[in-house]
């Protein structure tokens, strides 16, 4: 039975860009089981998922956000859909910013002009905390604290230039109810391989997978001073569905308990962590990625030394949202699910697939 107090979701259409990757596997879970309420899912991506649950249940349009052409499947994609749900982002090829910025700003673009043209009343956009200015390590920030990013990091860069477009094309169309989501970091073990992947490179991502977990638990875990929260993708599905449901409109943070310190990090993997200044990690960082030992441009380094950590009263008051998953489980569990070599049924979520955006 649909549920009262998500009325928007009954009979409604809803479209989800990005629908193959880690997020959007998790929101199709939720949005195609039954007595979701919802009429149609959906779904857009560069390639067609296997059918198998949950992309079987799911109508599928295949797009390059980052191309003209792409404009023609957008205007069938959203034809007739009461909400967007915006999840597609590159994490890769780090060495070319102007392809991710071509995808992910130029692309975040299209899908929002393409909606208003097409009269969807509701837009929800995927951003992160990575669209935060810098706060002091442990610092908790509310959606007022400036969206400035992190100057030093593609990613941080992108996530707050299509912030700007999107509020830019929802303000010149008031009927337009816009969420924007912001959560940290977002993991479940189903994408452990692809996660690696963007991060860690072919290389390390398969000496990860031959190292025994026993093994990787003596290992110590260099980390400087750092403050983090985690939350499990099936959560933030919880807190989109919400979303749909209410039509709740503004910013959302969203973290999952507790917030870790750089010894708790640690502990949640069974290891011990040995001090390291946080200069030696982007140095490090930036000669393997100079070397093309690892496609992760040093910038990363930054928004985890440099991003707030998030409060989440707003989401926990407006949306009556609870995370069911602790954030330092949610950890254990990827890295478990990473050091298997396993992952998911989807084009991304396969461990042998290549990377790339959903």
């Amino acid at each position: 039975m649909p549920d009262p107090f998500l009325p928007h979701l009954h009979g409604a259409t809803v479209a989800v860009t990005g629908a193959s990757g880690n997020l959007g596997t998790a929101l199709l879970r939720r949005l195609t089981a039954p007595g979701s309420g919802v009429a149609e899912v959906r779904g857009l991506a560069r390639r067609r998922p296997p059918d198998v649950a949950p992309y079987d249940g799911v109508r599928w349009h295949l797009a390059d956000l980052g191309t003209v052409a792409g404009d023609e499947v957008l205007r069938g994609f959203l034809d007739g859909a009461d909400a967007v749900v915006h999840l597609a982002w590159a994490l890769q090829p780090g060495r070319h910013p102007d392809d991710l910025r071509r995808v992910n700003v130029g692309g975040t673009g299209r899908v929002v002009r393409a909606a208003a043209a097409a009269g969807v009343s509701h837009v929800v956009h995927m951003s992160s905390l990575g669209a935060y200015a810098p706060g002091a390590v442990g610092q908790q920030v509310t959606e007022d604290w400036p969206t400035t990013g992190i100057p030093s990091a593609q990613y941080s860069r992108d996530k707050c230039e299509a912030e700007r477009v999107v509020r830019e094309i929802a303000a010149r169309h008031g009927d337009l109810t816009l969420t924007v989501v912001r959560p940290t970091l977002v993991l479940q073990p189903d994408a452990g391989s692809e996660i690696a992947r963007y991060f860690l490179g072919p290389l390390l991502f398969g000496a990860a997978r031959l190292l025994p977990g026993s093994v990787a638990r003596l290992l110590p875990l260099p980390l400087p001073a750092v403050s983090v929260a985690f939350v499990h993708a099936d959560d933030v599905a919880d807190a989109l569905v919400r979303i749909l449901g209410r039509r709740a409109a503004g910013p959302f943070n969203l973290a999952a308990e507790p917030l870790m310190d750089a010894a708790a990090i640690a502990r949640a993997l069974g290891t011990r962590r040995v001090p390291v200044p946080a200069l030696a990690v982007r140095t490090a960082v930036q000669a393997a990625f100079a070397a093309h030992v690892i496609p992760t441009e040093p910038g990363w380094v930054d928004i985890g030394l440099r991003a707030p950590a998030l409060d989440s009263t707003r989401a926990r008051r407006l949306l009556d949202w609870t995370p069911e998953h602790r954030g330092d489980e949610v950890l254990a569990r990827f890295v478990a699910a990473l050091g298997r070599g396993e992952g998911g049924e989807g084009p991304l979520l396969r461990p042998e697939e290549s990377t790339g955006a959903p």
